[in-house]
């Protein structure tokens, strides 16, 4: 494992530029840094250097996005979108169209353009010019995470507080699916009626707006990962659990355990050949390790220290290559060895044995829930 080691409180977020060349991490620090990942193919010789820390954010970091093209990284500091060129590190512009902290930041697959979502109720879509495209405004929960699939078909969101469409849903598969109207406005200000606990997670069509299910979760949920095909959704749902829904036929399919949720903000992703791997942070300082198509327990990864894992990161082009960052203000870089077949599980499930590894989170408080 490859520690490193500059930012100088709690990471809350990390994510690999799409040619897995960098690595951006975020922190309560009030930095985000930009590090530059040799190309080595031995780990024991490669190099980690902090390439740009990026100091100007008025607030603790919360999280980040890469644009397509690696170009601009995005970060958002309370209600703030901050956009740098992650080729000089200078700042480029400051966006403050939402009112509460921006928990979720997305570049949209096809490279038009990026997503937030905020604590406000509201997700807006920019394009490459930073401006508006679209707007949800007044959405039914608070957004905690959101993800658009790779084909541009869904907005995957979770979140809680919600507040119940003016029309009535109709009971369909032992889940509320509502109604679909049109949630695409122009008007500003947050929803009005009363707030509620009430965690959800809610799936638009991307291009007309329409709700197309409507989960209610007893847990809160905190992170929404999208597979590569656009079928499944992963998401952190405290306590305890994350769950794999399958958006095609609208359904729980699995359920992942052994982690540690309950008071923290903790990410999960898809990983290894295929997507075939499950990860996740916890908040008994370790990293878990599940087999996407058995739910099995694989791997339970020591080696941070005190505090949660808050979040988790597959590099893109090296499919044997993950990161993980903690409140002990460290990111771990972790690799498997070729034998280990960069995770790519066989239908037999041969066990990842320890010794084949080299090598307070962000609470809800904080984030305002």
């Amino acid at each position: 494992t490859t520690i490193l080691k500059v930012h100088s409180d709690e990471v809350w977020d990390v994510a690999w530029s799409h040619d897995g060349t960098h690595l951006a991490s975020a922190s309560k620090d009030k930095t985000a840094i930009i590090w530059r990942i040799g190309l080595e193919a031995d780990p024991s010789s490669r190099d980690y250097i902090a390439e740009f820390i990026l100091r100007d954010h008025p607030y603790p970091v919360r999280c980040l996005a890469w644009s397509l093209d690696d170009s601009i990284l995005s970060t958002s500091a309370d209600h703030l979108i901050l956009l740098w060129n992650t080729k000089t590190g200078d700042l480029m512009k400051t966006l403050e169209n939402h009112a509460e902290t921006v928990s979720t930041l997305a570049w949209l697959p096809d490279g038009s353009g990026f997503m937030s979502g905020s604590l406000d109720r509201k997700i807006i879509l920019w394009d490459m010019e930073v401006e508006l495209r679209k707007s949800w405004n007044n959405t039914a929960i608070r957004v905690t995470d959101a993800a658009v699939t790779p084909d541009m078909r869904r907005l995957v969101t979770v979140g809680m507080g919600y507040n119940p469409p003016l029309t009535l849903g109709t009971l369909s598969h032992d889940h509320v699916r509502d109604t679909p109207s049109p949630i695409v406005s122009n008007g500003d200000g947050d929803a009005t009626g009363p707030r509620s606990s009430e965690n959800r997670m809610i799936v638009y069509d991307l291009k007309t707006g329409q709700v197309e299910l409507s989960v209610h979760m007893e847990g809160e949920l905190t992170s929404v990962k999208i597979s590569e095909d656009s079928r499944y959704a992963l998401i952190n749902h405290a306590p305890d659990e994350i769950h794999l829904w399958d958006l095609e036929e609208f359904r729980l399919v699995r359920k992942f355990t052994g982690q540690r949720q309950g008071h923290h903000v903790i990410r999960s992703c898809f990983g290894g050949i295929d997507g075939n791997i499950v990860i996740s942070g916890s908040e008994d300082r370790n990293v878990y390790v599940w087999h996407r198509k058995t739910g099995a327990l694989l791997e339970v990864l020591e080696g941070h220290g005190l505090g949660s894992v808050n979040s988790v990161t597959w590099n893109p082009q090296n499919k044997r290559m993950f990161a993980s960052c903690s409140d002990d203000n460290t990111i771990r870089v972790w690799e498997t060895p070729v034998s280990a077949g960069g995770f790519g599980i066989p239908e037999s499930e041969p066990e990842i044995a320890r010794d084949d590894w080299e090598g307070e989170g962000q609470s809800k408080a904080t984030l305002g829930l």
